[in-house]
């Protein structure tokens, strides 16, 4: 089986098209969605309602749990918090009950795949976190991959004699060593924040053991025009180009 992982496509309905045709082409058969499906992004309707035809499975991110939770909006920087609000309104009451009822996490064969850390925090940051926080994760976890998102930064976390070794994931194959765990964040399909502008996503071939890093060109000049023209703040139009 090959498992799609995608995260953070924040309303990037442009970006999550090309990726969408690239997971067609290449026969996966299964699709996971890591969160933060909206914000920021132009199209919040369209990419939940696009994620749902297309049967992909999806989580909880941070800006689904803001629409519902104004302590948590608040946790947002006054740009998102305002956006958040925003977003809300440009959802249809279906789409936001599909938002409400998103799990805070999957567990699938031996993965485990939660918005920002383990067990179900959506706001918890991967780069945030204590050599030794990872360390007691990766020793008691009884899963041997935990996908992550949130960050938009690509990142492998993994144990070496002992120590905590973490590095930026570029485009490549990954091959996945029988008794190693791994943490791994997924990047972002909609935002990524690499000075790449391509959509990222991960490709994980369950029978040959391997995680292939995927990035994929979209039309972004079409998401960045449509942003200036709802309004919306020109840093998330410029961060795409």
């Amino acid at each position: 089986m090959k498992v799609a992982v995608l995260s953070d496509i924040h309303g990037n309905l442009e970006a999550l098209l090309a990726v969408s045709a690239d997971l067609e082409r290449r026969g996966v058969d299964r699709a996971i969605c890591l969160g933060d499906n909206i914000g920021y992004g132009p199209d919040p309707e369209e990419v939940v309602r696009r994620i749902r035809d297309l049967g992909y499975v999806s989580i909880l991110g941070n800006h689904e749990f803001s629409l519902f939770d104004q302590r948590a909006r608040r946790w947002l920087n006054f740009q998102a918090e305002e956006n958040n609000i925003v977003t809300g309104k440009l959802l249809s009451e279906e789409s936001l009950t599909y938002c409400y009822t998103l799990p805070k996490f999957l567990a699938f064969d031996i993965a485990y795949f939660v918005h920002g850390f383990p067990p179900f925090s959506v706001f918890r940051y991967l780069n945030r976190q204590s050599d030794a926080t990872l360390a007691v994760l990766l020793d008691t976890a009884p899963f041997s991959l935990l996908f992550l998102g949130h960050t938009h930064k690509l990142q492998l976390v993994r144990q070496e004699s002992g120590a905590i070794v973490r590095r930026p994931l570029g485009e490549e194959r990954v091959e996945l060593q029988p008794g190693q765990k791994y943490i791994i964040n997924a990047g972002s399909v909609g935002q990524p924040r690499d000075g790449d502008n391509r959509a990222k996503y991960l490709l994980w071939d369950m029978a040959a053991a391997t995680l292939e890093v995927l990035f994929v060109a979209y039309d972004y000049w079409a998401t960045m025009q449509k942003i200036k023209e709802r309004g919306f703040p020109e840093a998330y139009a410029t961060r795409l180009g």
